[in-house]
């Protein structure tokens, strides 16, 4: 096997354990006729905070849950790609600081579930890195991102949302986080092809500039 393929089917590896532990939660619940959504994110609330652990994982029905599957595995799987090891980490600080802000920014009496703070996390982090490193790659896979899912856009906008159940702060919370840590990181994973001098060969001396030529 090659490299390139090693490295993308290592890059699925965590992505596809998290979906398949979100999917599992969900089926419990609704073969055991239970609810976990209580355990989500209750903003100012102090025993609400446990909810930024909690909240990525709890998805209101399988329609909530199958909205966030597909964009939350590619977007995942395109950090692991892009960032290899260092990717890990990222995950964590998305996951604790888009819980923590949208905790801050949320309406008091609501709760919050679901992983969409985190795809919006994802996707500007993705799109911001893409532009500021000017690496053909990621900012191919940025453009990308707004293509086939253009909502993160419109998405963190109160007015735009379809229902009022829609948690626009986690959305607002998620893209905030992502476009400071694109920034912080920038530094960080694939970086711009460096342009490499005198690979021309046009600008080596010609050979009868050259010292010490025979004839």
């Amino acid at each position: 096997m090659s490299k390139e393929k090693r490295e993308f089917y290592s890059a699925l590896i965590v992505p596809t354990a998290l979906l398949l532990l979100i999917w599992v939660i969900k089926i419990y619940e609704v073969v055991f006729n239970v609810s976990f959504s209580n355990y989500g994110l209750k903003p100012h609330s102090i025993e609400g905070l446990i909810g930024i652990l909690t909240m990525p994982f709890l998805h209101a029905d399988f329609s909530h849950l199958s909205s966030n599957s597909l964009a939350f595995f590619v977007l995942l799987s395109g950090l692991y790609l892009f960032y290899k090891s260092f990717a890990t980490t990222l995950v964590l600080e998305f996951y604790l600081f888009t819980g923590f802000a949208t905790w801050i920014i949320g309406s008091e009496g609501e709760v919050h579930i679901g992983a969409s703070g985190i795809v919006y996390c994802l996707a500007w982090f993705h799109i911001i890195s893409g532009f500021i490193k000017r690496n053909k790659q990621q900012a191919a896979f940025g453009l990308l991102v707004i293509f086939l899912y253009g909502s993160v856009v419109w998405g963190i906008f109160p007015m735009f949302q379809p229902s009022a159940h829609i948690s626009w702060q986690g959305h607002l919370a998620g893209a905030i986080t992502g476009v400071v840590l694109s920034i912080l990181y920038k530094d960080k994973g694939i970086q711009k092809q460096k342009e490499e001098d005198n690979d021309d060969p046009s600008d080596e001396d010609p050979y009868w500039l050259e010292e010490n030529n025979e004839l």
